[in-house]
């Protein structure tokens, strides 16, 4: 969590915000033509979404190593209450502006990390570590399965205009040590 708030400090340097705004200048001239697109990306970070997603990995171990319950279930969801309660903590102290275009759509909840981003992550990356470590997928299918989804959820929220780039490289790395967290919490009960 200390990555996560050296960068909520940089982001109040006006040469990270002139970076941001750059990002979503571009990012808006082509908004139009992606819009459906990032829709279906930022998915699994919704609310329903990826405690479910947890839930259908956490089935999926336990029907293929019964007596794994103990040992997954605890982890998976502690990934997706953990992001939740360590991205509206990290909200509570930094309230940061969301770009114009949430503000017009009514989206005043501060910016700073991507909920999203670090809900969808966190799962992600807890249900990729304990499918390979549970051996049931290869770490070469599970990991970049993970990443593509983790990183669509995070670049949705900038096309989407939800957020800043910095608000979604936040909510990755507010999600991963979030599922740090939980592999030791796995280990510890392996």
């Amino acid at each position: 969590m200390g990555a996560t708030a050296a960068l909520a400090l940089a982001t109040r340097m006006h040469s990270v915000q002139r970076m941001d705004d750059a990002v979503e200048r571009s990012v808006g001239r082509r908004r139009p033509r992606l819009v459906r697109v990032a829709r279906v990306g930022t998915l699994p970070g919704e609310r329903f979404v990826h405690p479910t997603m947890g839930a259908l990995i956490a089935f999926a171990i336990v029907r293929r190593r019964p007596g794994s319950a103990s040992r997954v279930v605890l982890p998976l969801a502690l990934a997706s209450l953990g992001a939740i309660v360590a991205h509206h903590a990290v909200k509570l102290v930094y309230p940061r502006r969301r770009p114009e275009i949430a503000l017009r759509r009514g989206k005043v909840e501060p910016a700073f990390p991507s909920g999203h981003t670090a809900d969808a992550t966190a799962v992600l990356a807890t249900g990729a570590y304990l499918l390979v470590r549970e051996q049931i997928v290869p770490a070469r299918i599970a990991i970049p399965i993970a990443s593509v989804l983790a990183i669509g959820t995070g670049v949705s929220r900038v096309v989407l205009g939800w957020h800043w780039t910095t608000d979604v490289i936040g909510g990755w790395m507010t999600g991963v040590g979030v599922a740090a967290g939980c592999a030791v919490v796995y280990e510890r009960e392996r």
